[in-house]
């Protein structure tokens, strides 16, 4: 993995840890891993493998999304949204995201079409 990503990894990974006054010895007994393993990771020299991420988001109730892009979950959603994206039915999450896009290119397309009927 690049330097740059794991460094960012890390960054956001102690911004976390930090936010939830945890100490490196009460996240990693958490997440189950080393403390020492952490201080290597929010330092950007180590990467970690799929399943220490999963034991980390899992145990820790942290984003993956966050982690990995800097994505925080919901925070740009309204309240009626987050409810409608929480209820869907499992089957269906796989293609929220291919929905939502479809509905930004529908609202830019009629926005557009707006515009150029104000003009005329």
């Amino acid at each position: 993995m690049e330097a740059s990503i794991m460094l960012q990894i890390g960054k956001r990974l102690r911004r976390e840890r930090e936010k939830k006054n945890m100490t490196r010895e009460e996240f990693a007994e958490k997440a189950s891993i080393s403390p020492q393993f952490l201080a290597e990771i929010e330092n950007g020299k180590k990467g970690m493998s799929v399943d220490t991420l999963y034991k980390i988001c899992k145990n820790v109730s942290i984003s993956a999304d966050y982690l990995l892009f800097g994505l925080l979950s919901h925070e740009y959603l309204s309240d009626s949204a987050k409810n409608v994206v929480e209820n869907l039915p499992e089957p269906f999450l796989s293609y929220t995201e291919d929905i939502i896009q479809i509905v930004n290119n529908i609202v830019s397309e009629s926005i557009g079409r707006y515009k150029n009927t104000e003009e005329l």
